[in-house]
């Protein structure tokens, strides 16, 4: 059972005999010793994550936890373990946020303003019970950081925790030694959560987390204030994070256990398996966008930037949702008239109810009801909630109006003109593994009719409309609602 201990204490008994270079007469430099870990030891950047802000709970009213938020509050935390003890407010240079968290913000901060912002409405619970139900557990709630700021140079960002916080965070007693650098392997909130809580029981005889019910693993593992309506959909998400765990880690690998009381899934917990041998991983560059969600969001008719925006402001697992739900409306008959604007309407709208989305920190009112998915997108209509960027819904509206022109025309082909069109586009076709492999199987699908869409719309617009056609357009779709 882990006991409270010193530093030098607690790194000593995180360490196994597999983990530690076994010739220490080759080392006379080396005054400590050296854990073995996915990057190379001497450029690891070690954060010591304290137990409790591995699991805590997100009980915010405001917002849900990222993937970019944890990612974020591992580098704030991180750096200020480095800084003095008596400092009580820390300026980081955004460059070292960027490499760590892997994702920069160009000349524009406002994405950067959004995060921060989120992180100080944002509330979590911290409850640790240890490794026995009767261990005694201290409780706490506290806002993730105190308070955040861009600096007038535009390269800083000053920050502070809560003090009580701050104190349990910096220097702790019980914690998980991880290497920042492992961020860049995970794709979603979930892989990099349960990678963090499982890895703490890496070393121990008995290698297995605690168990808790499957809702409390839902809320740890998505970000979310509230667990997932059924178990099937926690499973999905759960399934993925599992499987990119192990793919990544190369000292053990993770299963999972579920037990069920009344025909109910219960209690659920994880089994650690020790790997025989090893090895060294490179550290790669920086992944913002997984493959699994680049590929299912292309074959959706949505461009590489399109794609990269969603990814950072919304968790892998909330896109795979409402992926799978614009492919359900799909299947059903002249359901869906373009693909992409009705999954991006999901997204800002929650279409799956999804228990993991990131919300934009309320300045007015946002208690009015979400609409619900439309049936069909014939033409495109004037927008019902108030806008931050009109510009940006209408551009939308128009690339959608656009699609369904292009997706008309080709529907309006004969089967002959129709594999003329493809045999045209062929090399083009290449560029999507997913569409070009269903082509090559199964001829013309859903699937090839949307990257053919694309295509086509990028090859005509190759530049975005004028003032003039927008305004054209926006008449246009008027008349047409009135008639």
């Amino acid at each position: 059972m882990e006991t409270p201990s010193t530093r030098s204490g607690t790194k000593r008994k995180s360490v196994t005999s597999g983990d530690v270079d076994q010739n220490p007469t080759k080392r006379k430099r080396a005054p400590k010793i050296v854990v073995v870990r996915e990057v190379e030891p001497s450029k690891a950047v070690e954060l010591k994550k304290a137990v409790e802000a591995q699991a805590m709970r997100n009980v915010s009213t405001t917002s849900d936890l990222t993937f970019l938020q944890r990612k974020l509050y591992n580098t704030l935390t991180q750096f200020a373990q480095q800084r003095p003890a008596t400092e009580m407010v820390h300026d980081i240079p955004i460059k070292v946020v960027e490499e760590y968290v892997g994702h920069t913000t160009s000349n524009s901060r406002d994405h950067l303003k959004k995060v921060l912002r989120g992180m100080t409405q944002a509330q979590v619970e911290f409850d640790y019970k240890g490794d026995s139900p009767g261990r005694k557990s201290g409780w706490g709630v506290a806002n993730l950081i105190a308070e955040a700021y861009i600096l007038e140079d535009n390269q800083t960002i000053r920050y502070s925790f809560p003090p009580e916080l701050k104190r349990r965070l910096l220097d702790p007693t019980i914690f998980n030694l991880i290497d920042l650098r492992m961020q860049y392997h995970f794709t979603s909130y979930s892989a990099l959560s349960l990678h963090e809580l499982v890895s703490r029981y890496y070393g121990f005889s008995q290698k297995e987390t605690f168990r808790e019910h499957w809702t409390a693993w839902s809320v740890l593992l998505s970000g979310s204030a509230t667990p997932h309506a059924e178990f099937r959909d926690f499973n999905k998400m759960l399934g993925r994070a599992v499987d990119q765990v192990n793919s990544i880690e190369s000292r053990f690998k993770i299963e999972v256990v579920v037990t069920k009381n009344n025909r109910k899934y219960d209690k659920l917990w994880f089994k650690l398996e020790t790997l025989m041998q090893p090895e060294l991983g490179l550290s790669p560059a920086p992944e913002i966008v997984g493959a699994e969600v680049s590929k299912r969001l292309k074959s959706l008719s949505l461009s590489a930037k399109d794609i990269e925006e969603l990814a950072m402001n919304h968790d892998e697992e909330y896109l795979l949702a409402q992926a799978d739900y614009t492919e359900s409306q799909m299947k059903k008959k002249d359901s869906v008239a373009s693909p992409a604007a009705y999954f991006k309407a999901a997204v800002a709208n929650n279409y799956a109810k999804a228990p993991s989305k990131q919300k934009t920190p309320a300045i007015a009112d946002t208690s009015s009801a979400a609409p619900k998915p439309p049936k069909a997108v014939k033409k495109p209509a004037a927008s019902s909630q108030a806008s931050t960027n009109q510009m940006d819904v209408l551009l939308e509206q128009w690339g959608a109006a656009q699609r369904t022109i292009i997706r008309d025309e080709i529907n309006a082909l004969s089967p002959e003109e129709r594999q003329e069109l493809l045999a045209n586009y062929e090399a083009k076709l290449k560029k999507d593994d997913l569409a070009f492999k269903q082509y090559k199987s199964k001829g013309w699908t859903p699937i090839v009719l949307n990257c053919l869409v694309a295509i086509i719309f990028e090859e005509r617009f190759q530049e975005a409309p004028t003032s003039d056609q927008l305004l054209q357009f926006l008449l246009s779709a008027n008349a047409g609602a009135k008639a």
